[in-house]
C-alpha cells in the first residue's frame, strides 16, 4: 500500500547533532569526525539497499564519497547554533508491483522536483528496505544547507533564498510549508508513476505533522521546554486539519460521546479566536453529528456520530445472534466438575457455574481488582478441555495473553493478532470452540465487532472477563459495559490479592469508587504522603523506595506520565550507584542518533515490545545480570534467564512504570506517584495492585488539598458507549408506539431480515489493514507501517525502540558520570535544600549538552486497547515548575 508520509527537520548543532554521524546512520557507513576525532560506525546494520550521493554537475566528485562532503560540512560550520543539513524521510510505496528499481526512479524524481540538485545542493540518498514481514519502505534524504562554489572545489553560502518562512506561535518557530510542500511533491510524483504503469493504486493520505513525545530528563527546565514545544506541534496539527470533519475524527477515534467541552479542546491550540469558534459551529451544525438524551428525553449534553451509532448497534445485533448460539457437552459433567473443586471458594464455584453451564452464548464475568478472577478462568480452562471442548484464550495485550498462557492456556492470542491470523489464513477456528477474552474491558469497538461476526460464523461461544471500572481501551469503546447490562453477568468481589484487612478494606474502597474513604484509611496506614512540590515529592518517594525491605523486583513505582517514570528511573539508578549497589563497567546504549540510556549488571528492565524469539512480553520485567556492545543477560521476573543485542530488543529502565503497565500486577511493595493527571479509573489500578504495602505522594503545587485530591482521583472519564443513551428519533418512535397490527409485525421482520443480511455482509477492510510486526515496532519501519492514523515525524523517534548503537573512538569527552547531587540530597529527607538542588540543576544543564531532551514519536499500535464503560450490569499537568 502507497502510504502518504513525509518530514523534514534541521540538523542543527545546538541540538547536539551531527552531519557525519547522520550520514553514517543513513549510509550505514564507517564515518570519522575530522573535527571532533570521533568514528561513527553503523556498518553493521544491513538494510539499507540503495545509496548515492547527488551533485551539481559542476562539482568535484570526491564529494560523491559522504565522509568527504559531511566532513566539508561540519568543517565550514563555526557556530554553536549551526544547521548543518536538512534531514528528509519520505515513505515509498510497498506494493507489490514495483521493485527496488521502481522506487530508485520515484525517490530521483522526487529529489528533481524539489529541485535541490539544480539550485546547487548537494543531496545524500539513501533506500531503507523493510525488516522481515514487513512493508515500509523509505527513503532519507540529506540536503546541505550551503551551495556549492563556483568552481566546485567546496560549500559556499547559505541557500537562504531556498528556506521557507518560519511560522511563529509564541516566540516558537515551526516549518510547516516545506515539510507540506514535500508531502504533496512526494504524493504527486508517486500517484504519477502509478498512472504511468497503468496501476489503478494511489497514495492514502496520512498526517505529516510531528508529534514529539517527551521523554527522559532529569532538568525541569527541558520538561518545560519540551512540553511546550509539544504544544507548537498540536497546534501545527489543527492549523492544518482545519474542517469540521476533521475535528469530529480526531476526537472519535478515542470516545465514542463527547461534549461541546470536548470540541473546544480539539481546537483550543487555534491561535485565532474567530478561527476557532467557526470551527466549534461548523462541528455542531455537521450532519455527521447525533444528539443523546436520557430516556426521560432530558439532555444529556453528549453527542456521537451516525457511524459510530451505527457501528455499536450492529455489535449489539451480532451479539444477540452470538447469544443465542448455545453449546456444551454433558451438563450434569460439568456440574460435577465444578463441585468436586476444593481449591476455589463458594463465590469462584458459582462463578464457573455461569461461564460454563449458562443457556447463553456470551458468559460474562466481572471481577474487581484482586478477587481471584484469573483463578477462575483458570480452572474453567482445565473443566472446559477435559470435557473435549477446544479452548482459545484472548487477551487486548500481549501481557494479558501471557498471563492466561501462565494460567494453562495452550492456545494464547492478542484479540487483535487473532483475528489478523484468521484473516491472512495463518490460524484455525473450529466450529463450537469457546473463546476467553481476558481484560474484556480494554478490548475497542473495532476489535469487537470483527470478533463477534468470527465468533458467529464459526459458531462460537464468548467468555469475557474483566471488570469494567479498570483502564479501558486507548481506542473508542464502551461496549464490554453495555454487552454485561444488556447479557448479564456474575460479579466476584470479595477482594484476595491484599494480605492485611486494612488494605483490602481500602482496595474495596477504590474499587466502589469511594476515594475518600480509600484515603482516609491510607491515612490511618501512614501510606499518604504530601510536599510542596513535585520534585520534593519524588525525593521522598525514591528515598522512601530505597530503605524498602522487599527485593527490587517486588517493589514497583507506579505514574500516571512516562516523564514522570523516567525521571524517577533516573534518580533512582543514581541513588543506587551512590550507594555502590550499581557497580561494575556501564554500557551506553544508543537509542537514536542523540538519544541514549545506560545500563549496569543489576540494572532493572522493562521490556516494550514482545519478542517471541526470547519469549518475552510487552511489560515484563527482568534484571541484568551481564552487559556488554552486543550482549545483554538478564533474568526475568518468572525466573528465565535471557540473552539478546540491545540493539534488537526494545526495553528501558525499570524501577518505575505507568499505570498502564501496572495494570493485572500483584506487586507486594508499590508506591504511587500522584501529579495532577489521573482519573477514577487510573486511580483504581493503581492503588490495588499491592500485596503488602502501598503509598501515595502527591504535591500541592498541583493538588492544593485532601479535597483537591479526592477531585481529581475521582474524576470520570466520559468515554462511554452511545448506547446508554437515546437519540431524538429512537424517543419519538417510543412516543408514537402503538400495539403492532400485522402489517407492522411484517414490516419489522423484514426489516429485521434486511439488517441481518447486512450485518452478515458487513466487510471493514480497513481493519485488516493494521499490521502486526514480528519485530520491535519502535523503528523507522514502525513510522511508515500502514497501520498507524498517527505517523510521528522525528527520525529520533523513529528508532526509540529500535535501539541502535555506535562506537567511539579516541574521544576525548567520555564523561558517562551521572551527577549523584539528588540522591545525596534525599538521604537528608526532610532537611532537602532545594533551592540549591535548583541551581545545581541550571549549572548541569549548562555544562552537559549530553542532557539534552529526546524527542520521540510513537505508533499505538500495539499498546493495550483500554475502553471505558460505567454502565451497570445484572447477575449478582500541566507541568509544575
Amino acid at each position: 500500500m502507497a502510504i502518504q508520509f513525509a518530514r523534514i527537520e534541521i540538523v542543527g548543532r545546538s541540538e547536539g547533532k551531527n552531519a557525519c554521524l547522520k550520514a553514517a546512520y543513513n549510509a550505514r557507513l564507517i564515518i570519522k569526525d575530522e573535527r571532533t576525532n570521533i568514528t561513527y560506525n553503523f556498518s553493521k546494520k544491513g538494510d539499507n539497499v540503495y545509496h548515492v550521493v547527488l551533485l551539481p554537475t559542476h562539482v568535484d566528485q570526491k564529494f560523491k564519497d559522504p565522509r568527504v562532503l559531511m566532513n566539508e560540512v561540519e568543517r565550514l560550520e563555526k557556530r554553536k547554533n549551526s544547521q548543518l543539513l536538512k534531514d528528509v524521510v519520505i515513505a515509498l510505496p510497498d506494493d507489490k508491483e514495483l521493485d527496488l528499481q521502481d522506487r530508485i526512479a520515484i525517490t530521483h524524481e522526487i529529489i528533481k522536483e524539489m529541485g535541490w540538485v539544480k539550485n546547487g545542493l548537494g543531496v545524500q540518498v539513501d533506500i531503507h528496505k523493510p525488516h522481515d514481514g514487513e512493508k515500509n519502505w523509505h527513503a532519507h534524504l540529506l540536503v546541505t544547507t550551503r551551495r556549492f562554489t563556483e568552481n566546485g572545489k567546496a560549500l559556499g553560502a547559505k541557500a537562504v533564498d531556498l528556506n521557507p518562512k518560519f511560522a511563529k506561535v509564541k516566540g516558537k518557530a515551526f516549518i510547516i510549508p516545506e515539510d507540506q510542500i514535500i508531502h504533496e511533491r512526494a504524493k504527486e510524483v508517486i500517484n504519477k508513476y502509478f498512472a504511468k504503469l497503468d496501476l489503478e493504486i494511489r497514495v492514502d493520505p496520512i498526517s505529516f505533522m510531528p508529534q514529539q513525545h517527551v521523554g527522559p530528563t532529569r532538568m525541569r527546565g527541558i520538561i518545560n521546554e519540551i512540553a511546550e514545544q509539544n504544544k507548537i506541534c498540536k497546534l501545527a496539527h489543527l492549523e492544518i486539519v482545519k474542517n469540521s470533519d476533521g475535528v469530529l475524527n480526531r476526537i472519535i477515534r478515542h470516545q465514542a460521546i463527547f461534549t461541546k467541552l470536548d470540541i473546544k479542546k480539539a481546537v483550543k491550540e487555534i491561535p485565532e479566536e474567530a478561527e476557532k469558534q467557526k470551527l466549534i459551529r461548523e462541528v455542531l451544525n455537521s450532519d455527521r453529528l447525533v444528539k443523546l438524551y436520557n430516556e426521560d428525553g432530558t439532555d444529556t449534553k453528549y453527542y456521537t456520530t451516525q457511524e459510530i451509532r451505527d457501528e455499536e448497534l450492529r455489535i449489539l445485533r451480532i451479539a444477540d445472534k452470538v447469544n443465542s448460539q448455545i453449546h456444551f457437552n454433558n451438563v450434569i459433567k460439568l456440574k460435577s466438575a465444578i463441585d468436586n473443586l476444593a481449591s476455589v471458594n463458594e463465590a469462584q464455584r458459582e462463578s464457573l457455574q455461569h461461564i460454563l453451564i449458562n443457556n447463553q452464548g456470551i458468559r460474562i464475568l466481572q471481577g474487581r481488582a484482586g478477587t481471584g478472577k484469573s483463578q477462575v478462568l483458570a480452572e474453567a480452562y482445565k473443566i472446559a478441555t477435559n470435557h473435549g471442548q477446544n479452548v482459545i484464550g484472548l487477551a487486548p495485550t500481549h501481557k494479558a495473553a501471557s498471563e492466561l498462557k501462565s494460567k494453562g492456556y495452550q492456545k494464547c492470542h492478542t484479540v487483535k493478532g487473532f483475528l489478523f491470523k484468521l484473516y491472512n489464513g495463518k490460524a484455525d477456528l473450529p466450529r463450537n470452540s469457546l473463546l476467553v477474552v481476558d481484560e474484556a474491558g480494554m478490548v475497542g469497538n473495532s476489535d469487537y465487532l470483527e470478533l463477534l461476526k468470527v465468533a458467529r460464523s464459526n459458531n462460537c461461544n464468548l467468555i469475557l472477563a474483566g471488570d469494567e471500572r479498570q483502564l479501558t481501551s486507548v481506542e473508542r469503546g464502551g461496549m464490554f459495559a453495555v454487552l454485561a447490562s444488556k447479557f448479564g453477568s456474575y460479579e466476584l468481589s470479595r477482594i484476595r490479592r491484599q494480605s492485611k484487612k486494612l488494605a483490602r478494606e481500602m482496595a474495596s474502597c477504590f474499587a466502589k469508587s469511594d476515594i475518600a474513604g480509600g484515603l482516609r484509611l491510607l491515612a490511618q496506614h501512614d501510606g499518604l504522603k504530601v510536599d510542596h512540590t513535585l520534585e520534593e515529592s519524588m525525593a521522598r518517594l525514591i528515598n522512601d523506595w530505597s530503605n524498602s525491605t522487599f527485593a527490587l523486583k517486588e517493589r514497583l513505582i507506579i505514574t500516571m506520565r512516562n516523564v514522570e517514570v523516567d525521571s524517577i528511573n533516573q534518580g533512582i539508578r543514581g541513588l543506587l550507584k551512590a550507594r555502590g549497589l550499581l557497580a561494575g563497567k556501564e554500557y551506553r546504549h544508543y537509542l537514536s542518533s542523540e538519544k541514549h540510556e545506560d545500563y549496569m549488571a543489576g540494572d532493572r528492565i522493562l521490556f516494550k515490545t514482545t519478542n517471541k524469539n526470547l519469549q518475552i512480553d510487552n511489560g515484563d520485567f527482568a534484571t541484568i545480570t551481564s552487559v556488554s556492545n552486543d550482549k545483554f543477560i538478564a533474568k526475568t521476573d518468572s525466573g528465565k534467564e535471557i540473552e539478546f543485542n540491545p540493539q534488537d530488543v526494545s526495553f528501558k529502565h525499570g524501577y518505575a512504570s505507568t499505570v498502564y503497565k501496572a495494570q493485572g500486577a500483584s506487586i507486594k511493595d508499590v508506591y504511587v506517584l500522584h501529579n495532577l493527571s489521573g482519573n477514577s479509573r487510573n486511580s483504581y489500578v493503581a492503588m490495588t495492585r499491592h500485596i503488602e504495602e502501598v503509598k501515595l505522594y502527591y504535591n500541592r503545587e498541583a493538588t492544593r488539598n485532601i479535597a483537591s485530591l479526592i477531585s481529581q482521583l475521582s474524576k470520570i472519564d466520559n468515554r462511554l458507549s452511545s448506547i446508554n443513551f437515546k437519540t431524538l428519533e429512537e424517543l419519538l418512535a417510543v412516543q408514537e408506539s402503538k400495539s403492532p397490527n400485522i402489517i407492522d409485525k411484517v414490516g419489522n421482520w423484514f426489516k429485521g431480515v434486511v439488517e441481518d443480511i447486512k450485518d452478515r455482509l458487513h466487510s471493514n477492510d480497513n481493519y485488516y489493514h493494521l499490521r502486526i510486526s514480528s519485530r520491535p515496532p519502535a523503528k523507522v519501519a514502525e513510522i511508515l507501517r500502514s497501520t498507524s492514523t498517527n505517523f510521528v515525524t522525528s527520525r529520533k523517534a523513529q528508532e526509540e525502540r529500535k535501539s541502535s548503537s555506535y562506537n567511539l573512538t579516541n574521544c576525548n569527552k567520555q564523561d558517562t558520570t551521572i551527577s549523584v547531587k539528588l540522591q545525596e540530597d534525599i538521604m537528608a529527607k526532610n532537611k532537602i535544600d532545594y533551592n540549591s538542588i535548583n541551581k545545581q540543576k541550571a549549572l548541569e544543564l549548562k555544562q552537559k549538552l549530553s542532557f539534552k531532551a529526546e524527542e520521540i514519536g510513537r505508533n499505538l499500535l500495539g499498546s493495550p486497547n483500554k475502553h471505558l464503560s460505567i454502565v451497570k450490569y445484572s447477575a449478582g499537568r500541566k507541568m509544575v515548575r
